[in-house]
Parts: structure tokens; sequence; C-alpha cells
């Protein structure tokens, strides 16, 4: 996996943990949720990229992605965090 690629990854998991973090916080010292978490994110993330991505993208896993491509799966993890989140409960004040 090319360095570019990678941090972009790492962006995406990184931004539906936060969500996650914002619906159901769970405790820094909870080592086995955070790792089911992470876990299950990357599941998702999988998931999503894979009903996102175009075929011809998903046949040849090392071509690199277009602006296009990357546009649209920004838009789909930020999509996904902005649900996750809305599902939260209000937080009270």
């Amino acid at each position: 996996m090319s360095e570019p690629t990678h941090s972009y990854y790492d962006w995406q998991v990184s931004t539906l943990m936060l969500a996650y973090d914002v619906a159901t916080p769970l405790h820094r010292d909870d080592l086995k949720q955070l790792q089911e978490r992470q876990q299950s994110v990357e599941l998702e993330l999988r998931d999503m990229v894979h009903n996102v991505l175009p075929k011809s993208y998903l046949e040849n896993p090392h071509s690199d992605f277009p602006p296009e491509v990357v546009t649209l799966l920004t838009k789909a993890t930020l999509a996904r965090a902005t649900e996750i989140i809305a599902s939260s409960p209000s937080p009270r004040l």
C-alpha cells in the first residue's frame, strides 16, 4: 500500500472512529472495547468502499484512484460520519 493511500485510509478510519466516539463514548482505558470498535469500523469501511468504488477499481487494486474516485470515497466517509453523529443523543448541558 502506498503511503498516500495508507494516510487516506487512516483518515477514513479516524473520521468514523471519532464519529462513534461522539455517538457512544468509550473510556480511553477500555482497550478491549476500543479494539472491537476499530475492527468494526475497518469492516464497515471495507463494505462502504466496496459499495462506492467503481467495479473497474475493485478489480484492479493496484491502480491509483483519480480525484473523482477519491471525492466519492470522501463524500461517503463524511456522510457516514454524519449519520453516526446524528443518531447520537443530544448532550445535556
